[in-house]
């Protein structure tokens, strides 16, 4: 069975399209007399697809909401806990270390990271990104507001990146924090008002600007962190999307002996509201790729249905290892997967303990409480485009988790799982209905009779099976 170490992976794309469903209400398990005769669902473990690297997100800005939070402990639980809460592997933190006297100069992290680790059986993989360098290494000497790297002695100064980043990894390392994978820099293709710095695919002037090399910071960067004991591993280039040119200018950029995965954000690429348009891009970036490991290191849409769609399709058409949503713990509720008040004021709290749910968390917990490092996605197919349908293969081939979503935002629908060795294995089913219904990560029992899994309108069904 070939691993994430190995590079490799299986090509073959799993093509499942949206569809709708136009056939009368069921509902529980068992379908109605009458109701319209279920779809086929075909899993084959024996046709294995990528390896799974997990699921997770950033913590970045509000970091100190959840941290300082009185009832944080609930929000650690209900984030990292293995039993109730969404059980993902990754977090993504962004690099706040400048050189200041300050021995807190991140000490929410360092609590989040702590408190998290408490909670399992192994600690969280960090994935580290940079919005920006601090201002002394800018050419606006300013960490917002875009920017390039700052000139020295007429050339762009890569060695003090390189240096700042090796500093970074070691400082982190003293705290607690031990970063598996460095992005040098988040969305180095987009200029904002908030932290960021500008990069070119390299020195040459790009789209009519010019700014300093993703290349040439890259290798300096690589170089520098060969210094540390067990470096860290690169990833990049962390475009703000795919589907628009800039990724590829970037990743063709790239010496991908320095680098372990290809990582891109998904702003751009398709329609947020509707999933299936980013199918060409999450193709189109899979091709591009060959061989090499896809991680999907950040995005976010504000309806929890689409969000499980997206996973889906990330997973299934561009053969993404990874998948990130963007917040764990955020003020909005348009962004994040779980909302948390400012506990500085309480009094001004809309929840009882300052924090609540989303949508969006219970669309990743749907994959991420079952699905983890070392599972294999496996060949699963629907006889219904209206029923989008994966599944995942542990590493041991002892479990077996198979996700079905039911597009329509009308019907209910149903589908016969025709699940091979898994067919006698104890079953359970983990059932989410969208937007805001009252099924939200409902263990509603085993597997019907035959195999039969029944699918409320809009919802996403887990059926874990254990040999």
């Amino acid at each position: 069975m070939r691993t994430l170490t190995d590079r490799f992976f299986a090509a073959s794309p799993l093509r499942v399209f949206a569809g709708a469903l136009a056939f009368a209400a069921l509902s529980g398990q068992t379908a109605h007399a009458g109701a319209k005769k279920p779809a086929t669902g075909t899993v084959d473990i024996t046709k294995l697809h990528q390896e799974i690297a997990g699921f997770g997100a950033s913590e970045a800005y509000y970091q100190g909401w959840l941290a300082r939070n009185p009832h944080s402990d609930e929000i650690y639980d209900a984030l990292f806990g293995p039993v109730n809460g969404l059980h993902t592997d990754f977090l993504r933190l962004q690099n706040r270390f400048r050189y200041v006297p300050d021995g807190n100069f991140d000490k929410d992290a360092v609590d989040i990271v702590k408190h998290a680790n408490a909670l399992r059986t192994s600690p969280l993989t960090i994935v580290m990104s940079s919005w920006s360098p601090p201002a002394s290494l800018k050419s606006n000497h300013d960490e917002k507001n875009g920017g390039t790297l700052a000139m020295k002695n007429g050339h762009y100064d890569y060695a003090g990146f390189a240096q700042y980043w090796r500093d970074s990894v070691v400082i982190y390392r003293a705290l607690g924090i031990d970063p598996t994978y460095v992005s040098i820099q988040n969305e180095p293709d987009e200029t904002t008002d908030y932290e960021s710095c500008r990069f070119n695919p390299s020195e040459a002037p790009w789209n009519g600007e010019s700014y300093a090399g993703y290349a040439q910071a890259l290798d300096a960067v690589y170089r520098k962190f060969q210094e540390l004991p067990s470096p860290p591993r690169l990833l990049g280039p962390e475009t703000i999307g795919i589907g628009y040119g800039n990724e590829q200018a970037f990743e063709k950029s790239m010496n991908f002996q320095q680098v372990y995965a290809v990582a891109h954000h998904d702003y751009t690429g398709g329609d947020k509201a509707k999933p299936e348009t980013y199918v060409p891009a999450m193709q189109a970036i899979k091709d591009e790729n060959p061989g090499r490991l896809l991680f999907q290191t950040e995005y976010y849409t504000e309806g929890g249905f689409e969000t499980a769609e997206m996973i889906h399709y990330s997973l299934t058409v561009e053969e993404a290892n990874l998948y990130f949503y963007w917040p764990y713990a955020w003020p909005s509720t348009a962004s994040t997967m779980l909302t948390v008040e400012d506990p500085a004021d309480p009094a001004k709290w809309k929840t009882p303990h300052g924090w609540g749910y989303t949508d969006g968390y219970f669309a990743m917990k749907q994959y991420s409480y079952f699905i983890h490092s070392g599972y294999h996605r496996v060949e699963a197919r629907s006889s219904d485009d209206g029923i989008l349908l994966s599944a995942y293969l542990s590493g041991k081939g002892d479990k077996l988790a198979v996700v079905a979503i039911n597009t329509s935002a009308s019907a209910e629908s149903s589908i016969k799982l025709k699940l091979g060795g898994f067919a006698q294995g104890k079953s359970r089913v983990v059932r989410t209905s969208f937007p805001n219904k009252p099924e939200r990560f409902a263990d509603v029992g085993p597997l019907g009779a035959d195999g039969l899994l029944t699918l409320p309108a809009h919802s996403v069904a887990t059926v874990e099976i254990v040999k």
